[in-house]
């Protein structure tokens, strides 16, 4: 497989240095059993273990949800991020100097953008949070936070700070670097008269960091009666709010530590928990939650668990968020807090214990918007027909995307007992319904289902993935005449090119060339293939050519039988008496 810039060499050489164990067990709680290692898959909920890891072939593999592959596809995929990210990490991590990649001059101003915006918010995070400590015009808002229950040890953990009530403060001080850049950062704002006045004044403030620490940006809130009450730095070349959880940065050792995150709407609620001992926290940075929100969570912890607030509008942001967690398969709970209470004041006034009692009476997602719903409308037929017209916009919002649609109308349709049609019709007895998007219908491109290996094929191409070596000896016996089905060919396609490349690829390069339904069974293979001594591995493969030539003989002679049939039929006496003669060459040889 091509890797882009990257040759062959180099991929295989932070291949072999990273170790698959240390590496998944950054993430997965994995036990030795036997040679491999077991553990909880991090791609699919489950109770009992069933995701796999062969050190010795540098391989995973998940028994429930089918997904395997190597150390960098484990990092591809729990991270959700490209092949020359996941390269760069694991090359980072275990001191591996990879080879810079050429960019073009437009890529290099980019690049260099924003680095450039990372510095600048990088100084501001720095300048603001000095200001806090030790500005006597910061005192109103150090009393603020131990007010708020924000001690020294979060302020210092969380890099918090203040903008005094200034419209130049941070103008005067960034004048070494471009103003055009710090107003791109969202620092400065233009105004009418050509210049310049800082956007965060007498505020609070909260610095985003991305999930390795750089910064991206700020979250403020105001001590005065400046609107609006929170404001966050706009999207810029490093920043997208829907991209991003407050928190994660300084949280995600806690997240992947309890296997579960709690989803919390503000920048105080968070950091109220985390004073408290409660640090598997995260919120998004004032924006309703994402499907990107949740890859990230995802990314993190098994379960995520939302503090809505209990009124209409957290039973609609609930609504929202079913889809999302659904299509990506991460359980999600969700809290209500008692009427006029949010985290931040309920473990306030209630304390941890009782906080922690209620995060345990969490109920699953999907089952609470349904109770919501059934306890407004009933289950009678008009009751039905207003959940349905609840629903339908959720399901019109989804768009094109099928899983997502498919997911959310199956789980409601099964719980009210209505087909999917009805789902997305409505019921007769239902007022009409405005649909919020109307995208025309695309039709639906189905994945190539897998054609099932028969005993022979699966026992054959097992043998061959461990060891590649032997494929070209398998061909000169007559593999070919074994493998019929189509996947049986394609894992054949895939083993002839990794044969071809002479030794130089182990046989987990396999894994890198399948992309399809294959590719299930290969992983299963290198987890599950005994180990053998070489001795062993001679004599299992010398069977197996012994095998194949006979097998290769019987069907050559099948053939033959029947194309001399054929020739008797259509009376075509030379033909026949070519075939016959090699016939009997084939029986005497």
């Amino acid at each position: 497989m091509a890797h882009s810039f990257y040759n062959d060499d180099i991929v295989q050489t932070v291949k072999e240095h990273a170790d698959i164990v240390e590496v998944v067990g950054d993430y997965v709680s994995l036990k030795r059993m036997g040679v491999n290692y077991k553990g909880l898959c991090p791609f699919h909920s489950e109770k009992t273990p069933s995701f796999t890891v062969n050190p010795a072939r540098g391989s995973f593999h998940c028994f429930g949800c089918g997904e395997g592959g190597d150390v960098l596809a484990f990092i591809m995929r729990f991270h959700t991020m490209g092949f020359p990210e996941a390269l760069k990490q694991l090359a980072d991590r275990y001191d591996i100097a990879l080879p810079e990649k050429p960019r073009s001059p437009k890529e290099q101003e980019q690049a260099k953008k924003r680095e450039e915006i990372y510095k600048i918010n990088e100084d501001a995070v720095k300048l603001y949070h000095d200001f806090l400590l030790t500005d006597p015009a910061a005192a109103p808002a150090r009393r603020y936070l131990k007010d708020r229950g924000i001690d020294a040890a979060v302020i210092d953990e969380f890099q918090l700070g203040f903008a005094p009530e200034s419209w130049d403060f941070l103008f005067n001080k960034f004048q070494h670097f471009p103003l055009k850049a710090v107003e791109q950062a969202g620092l400065i704002v233009p105004n009418n008269r050509g210049g310049y006045y800082d956007r965060f004044r007498n505020r609070v403030l909260f610095p985003i960091f991305s999930s390795v620490g750089k910064s991206l940006g700020f979250g403020g809130r105001s001590l005065g009666d400046q609107q609006p009450k929170y404001l966050n730095s706009p999207e810029s070349p490093v920043y997208n709010k829907s991209k991003i959880l407050f928190g994660l940065f300084q949280n995600k050792d806690a997240i992947r530590k309890q296997k579960k995150c709690l989803l919390v709407e503000g920048n105080f609620d968070l950091l109220a928990l985390v004073a408290r001992g409660i640090k598997h926290v995260g919120a998004p940075l004032g924006t309703a939650l994402t499907r990107q929100h949740v890859k990230i969570i995802k990314g993190f912890a098994q379960e995520a668990i939302i503090l809505f607030d209990g009124d209409q509008a957290g039973v609609k942001a609930a609504l929202r968020a079913v889809p999302l967690f659904l299509s990506e398969q991460l359980s999600a709970k969700v809290v209500v807090l008692p009427e006029k209470h949010d985290p931040d004041t309920y473990i306030s006034e209630f304390g941890r214990e009782k906080f922690e009692k209620v995060i345990e009476a969490a109920v699953p997602l999907p089952e609470f918007v349904f109770e919501r719903l059934l306890s407004v409308h009933g289950m009678t037929l008009a009751g039905k027909a207003a959940m349905v017209q609840e629903l339908k916009p959720i399901i019109d919002a989804i768009g094109d995307n099928h899983l997502e649609r498919t997911l959310f109308v199956s789980h409601f349709g099964q719980k009210l007992g209505l087909t999917d049609e009805q789902m997305l019709k409505g019921l007769p007895t239902a007022p009409p319904i405005k649909s919020i998007v109307r995208e025309p219908e695309k039709k639906e491109v189905k994945a190539r289902p897998a054609m099932p290996l028969t005993k022979i094929e699966a026992h054959l191409l097992r043998f061959l993935i461990i060891n590649p070596e032997y494929v070209q000896k398998f061909i000169e016996a007559g593999l070919q005449y074994s493998i019929e089905g189509d996947s049986g060919r394609i894992i054949f396609k895939h083993l002839v090119t990794v044969s071809e490349a002479g030794g130089s690829k182990g046989p987990e390069y396999i894994l890198e060339l399948a992309v399809g339904p294959e590719r299930s069974f290969i992983s299963k293979c290198l987890i599950d293939f005994p180990e053998m001594s070489e001795a062993e591995t001679e004599d299992e493969a010398t069977e197996k050519i012994l095998w194949l030539k006979e097998n290769s003989l019987k069907s050559m002679m099948r053939q033959l039988t029947a194309q001399i049939n054929q020739a008797q039929q259509e009376n075509n006496n030379d033909l026949l008496m070519q075939l016959l003669a090699q016939k009997n060459k084939l029986r005497d040889g």
